[in-house]
């Protein structure tokens, strides 16, 4: 093994470390309602579902995945986040699912952001969405911003839509095949 080569695996195995760290830490925070979990083929990719359980996306089960840059955590990239069904919010992407974090994370800072940060941020922008509107600046979907501005019954009949489509996607079948995706299947009682 060369000398180069060594220190390619050392950087790698230091990584998924961390990687590892911020996943441990999770332990600690009081994410009631968010669960996440590291991809079996990629730790740089993890699956999380997001039970609301309060405000107006109450009962709203919401599959997201949660990226990490190649470099992470030693570069200034945000990881993305991008929920799988279509959401009707303001900070979430209509074409693509993206979720808007530039507002809570400019760039990413090694040693004072963390994982768990991007979970309580998006626990918080769906159960105290009200609170969250009132200070917000920017939005990624806008027809849900305006909305929730001129007509709040309008925004709100919009956002039971979007939340019953949650619903009755909680048992469809992984998008992709990876054993860490989380699943849900019907209870069975004869089991």
């Amino acid at each position: 093994m060369t000398l180069d080569s060594y220190d390619k695996l050392l950087g790698t195995v230091l990584q998924e470390y961390k990687i590892l760290t911020e996943y441990k830490r999770l332990q600690c925070e009081d994410l009631g309602g968010i669960y996440v979990i590291p991809s079996h083929e990629n730790s740089f990719v993890w699956f999380g579902v997001l039970f609301v359980r309060s405000g107006p996306y109450k009962n709203g089960v919401f599959r997201f995945t949660l990226t990490l840059s190649d470099k992470f955590p030693n570069d200034s990239a945000v990881p993305t986040v991008v929920f799988q069904s279509e959401i009707f919010h303001p900070l979430v992407c209509p074409y693509n699912g993206t979720l808007e974090l530039s507002e809570a994370f400019a760039k990413w800072k090694t040693g004072e952001n963390h994982l768990w940060q991007v979970l309580k941020f998006i626990q918080y922008v769906f159960v105290h969405f009200e609170e969250y509107m009132a200070v917000a600046e920017l939005t990624a979907n806008n027809v849900a911003h305006e909305l929730f501005q001129q007509s709040r019954a309008d925004f709100l009949q919009r956002v039971e839509e979007c939340v019953r489509l949650s619903q009755a996607k909680v048992y469809d079948p992984a998008p992709v095949q990876d054993r860490n995706y989380i699943v849900f299947e019907q209870f069975d009682g004869a089991v």
